[in-house]
């Protein structure tokens, strides 16, 4: 059986292209096996639940168990190259919450970190992290809080909260500090720029060959948050009387309408 020379962890950060990404690895995971093994959030459904557990509560008994919700996700792993792309790994995108900050994610990385270097022995490791502008941001994460849960905050007052966890380049050194392997950062704003879109600019990270990196697809823009009309009525219904069924139901219906979170077919 071939064994994993290569590891490359993607652990977030949230509403940095990292929704693109993933679509354009899965869209294009036949062209990239059997060189590069995919492990994403439908394999990591167990263990994101409890690093956004432990986002909340930052008790370290509540990563006792990640190494067995991890295990199945890894089963059979036997490519050259493994790419891990899961930004729930780093936790609750702040905001949510009883969330304030990234300061879980250094944490819940190393654990990430060391579990692959115990399950890969030999292995190459290294983290990419991507970052955004903090304006930018800040404006994302308020659209998906709205929809997400019963945000009440205005687009000010939210950026006036969370400015300091849009400082995504100190949350990266600190994920940097926390880890025993080389960690790069790459910039939304730079990746955009790449042939095939962010995911294509993470891909590069490994060095593939050119048979491989020819056939990769780009894929069209998707999965944006609601508009500004759109994220206004999310507010005003997070902010009215209604019950919390009643709330979720009609943005479920509005989300809907205005096709939220789709994409662009290839």
């Amino acid at each position: 059986m071939p064994e994993v020379r290569r590891i490359l962890l993607h652990p977030g950060f949230h509403k940095t292209g990292t929704s693109s990404i993933q679509h354009l690895l899965w869209t294009n995971r036949a062209r990239l096996a059997p060189q590069v093994g995919l492990v994403m959030l439908r394999q990591l459904k167990p263990a994101v639940k409890i690093c956004a557990g432990f986002s909340k509560t930052r008790n370290p008994l509540a990563l006792v168990d990640l190494a067995g919700a991890l295990q199945p996700a890894f089963a059979g792993a036997d490519t050259p190259d493994l790419l891990i792309s899961c930004e729930g790994l780093a936790g609750h995108l702040p905001g949510w919450p009883g969330v304030a900050d990234y300061g879980a994610a250094p944490f819940s990385v190393a654990y990430v970190c060391g579990y692959l270097a115990e399950r890969f022995p030999g292995a190459r490791m290294r983290v990419a992290l991507t970052t955004r502008d903090a304006e930018a941001w800040l404006y994302s994460a308020w659209r998906h809080h709205l929809s997400g849960h019963r945000l009440t905050l205005g687009r000010d007052a939210f950026a006036a909260r969370f400015v300091g966890s849009a400082d995504l380049a100190t949350a990266a050194q600190d994920i940097a500090a926390a880890v025993d392997c080389p960690v790069m950062s790459l910039r939304l704003e730079d990746m955009q720029s790449h042939p095939k879109g962010p995911g294509g600019a993470l891909l590069d990270l490994l060095g593939l060959p050119a048979d491989i990196t020819d056939r990769i697809l780009p894929v069209g823009h998707g999965n944006a948050g609601p508009g500004a009309d759109l994220a206004e009525r999310f507010l005003a219904l997070n902010r009215s009387a209604l019950t919390d069924a009643e709330v979720a139901e009609k943005k479920r219906a509005l989300a809907g309408a205005a096709h939220l979170g789709g994409w662009v077919r290839v």
